[in-house]
């Protein structure tokens, strides 16, 4: 009987395990598959060049991205194509932004829209203007 328990406790064990590890991958990326790299990841107040490295999105499509202010007011904005893989490794020159802390967010918008595709994906993060420290 104990080998019973024992095994009904590990299998137990294993599905837990890899309901946390599942769990865990889900918050580090906010999408399923999106990977992104902002460089810097912070601004500066004048000459302010952010490198946007992103992979993951829709193929061959259009990837819209925004800085949105505390206000919640979107205050600079773009599109960049995606290839193959549905990424792009561009830049873009943000010295209008004023002091504030931001969400810059990406999304699919193949239409060019201004609206996040239908199950399209989407990854946010938070953006200061100038550096803290």
């Amino acid at each position: 009987m104990k080998k019973y328990e024992y095994s009904f406790f590990s299998s137990f064990l294993i599905i837990f395990l890899i309901f946390i590890n599942l769990s865990n991958h889900h918050s580090i990326y906010p999408t399923s598959q999106v990977i992104a790299d902002i460089e810097p990841n912070c601004g500066l107040l004048k000459d302010h060049r952010i490198n946007m490295t992103v992979n993951g999105f829709n193929k061959n499509g259009n990837v819209y991205w925004e800085f949105i202010n505390s206000k919640g007011m979107m205050d600079y904005y773009g599109y960049f194509d995606t290839n193959s893989t549905g990424g792009f490794n561009d830049y873009t020159i943000a010295d209008g932004l004023l002091p504030d802390i931001y969400t810059l967010r990406f999304f699919d918008d193949k239409n060019n829209d201004y609206v996040k595709d239908p199950n399209g994906l989407e990854i946010n993060f938070t953006y200061a203007v100038p550096c803290n420290g």
